[in-house]
């Protein structure tokens, strides 16, 4: 008996700290999903030019003129107990760009899924207006947001689960090419999930400027503010070894991070990792793979 209510102690413990390991005020908290954002420090808001702009900003599905499939997957932190996967797909028409879109977090113990967070977003990307010197567009999501816990996770009681929705838009834009801007925002509806103490899910707004000063480098800032959190400033630069090898690298503060990976691509196929350090937790290594048609 104390045996099994020492298990159950260590296993609330987990839960209740793995929101802290991965810096979050809550659940579905602002965890970038992309390695190839990660690397970038997170500053991807004025570029989200792949499939995984359903996550950073459903503006960007505008660009996408293929039919796409994305997944990524990571260990946040180096802790097998805190996983974190992500798929995302296009389909493009003729009234823009369509785009689904999905993550699953779960916190396990000894086998057991102590806590879930699975989310499924669908999402549209058009183009306002383009000319041959800019062009503007504009996006929009809705997520079907899902919070379990395991019933063996305290005791074999029940804990239940919960359900919500939430909106995001946004906004992107380019100028002769080199330029782009964009600017994004989640949970604009202020979404709430449990019963009958409600808890508000993280809402962020973002906006950020992407540069190349020439073929092959892409410099992007952005601009992260999270509900009451500090502003969080975002700095990632990309550059293009060879026609199937690009380097990145990334800052962010609050808290400071420090990012580094790289892409290759092959025909139809593209490979994305990352590694972003931690002041005191061990690194995260984030493995991406795409394919296009």
């Amino acid at each position: 008996m104390r045996a099994a209510r020492a298990t159950v102690a260590l296993a609330a413990v987990i839960v209740l700290l793995a929101p802290a390991c991965a810096g979050a005020a809550g659940v579905f908290d602002n965890l970038i999903l992309s390695p190839r954002a990660r690397a970038l420090g997170g500053a991807f808001v004025a570029l989200s030019d792949d499939e995984t702009a359903i996550f950073t900003n459903p503006a960007g599905l505008a660009q996408q003129e293929n039919i796409g499939f994305y997944g990524s997957y990571v260990d946040l932190y180096g802790y097998e107990f805190l996983n974190l996967a992500s798929f995302a797909a296009t389909m493009p028409t003729e009234k823009g760009t369509f785009g689904v879109g999905g993550r699953l977090m779960s916190v396990s113990y000894k086998g057991v899924d102590l806590e879930t967070e699975q989310s499924v977003a669908l999402g549209h990307g058009f183009t306002v207006m383009k000319d041959v010197h800019s062009s503007l567009s504009f996006g929009y999501a809705l997520t079907l947001y899902g919070l379990s816990f395991g019933a063996e996770s305290v005791g074999g009681e029940d804990l239940g689960s919960a359900s919500t929705f939430g909106i995001d838009v946004g906004v992107m834009g380019t100028l002769r090419g080199r330029t782009s801007f964009g600017f994004f925002a989640k949970n604009i509806n202020n979404p709430k999930l449990g019963d009958p103490d409600a808890q508000d899910l993280p809402q962020w707004f973002t906006a950020g400027v992407s540069y190349s000063p020439y073929g092959g480098v892409r410099t992007n800032l952005e601009m992260q503010k999270q509900d009451n959190e500090e502003l969080r400033a975002c700095f990632g630069l990309e550059l293009e070894i060879t026609d199937y090898v690009t380097l990145r690298g990334g800052l962010q503060n609050q808290p400071n991070r420090l990012s580094v990976g790289f892409g290759t691509h092959w025909e139809a196929v593209r490979i994305d990792y990352s590694f972003t350090s931690h002041a005191t937790l061990p690194g995260s290594h984030h493995f991406g793979l795409g394919v296009a048609f």
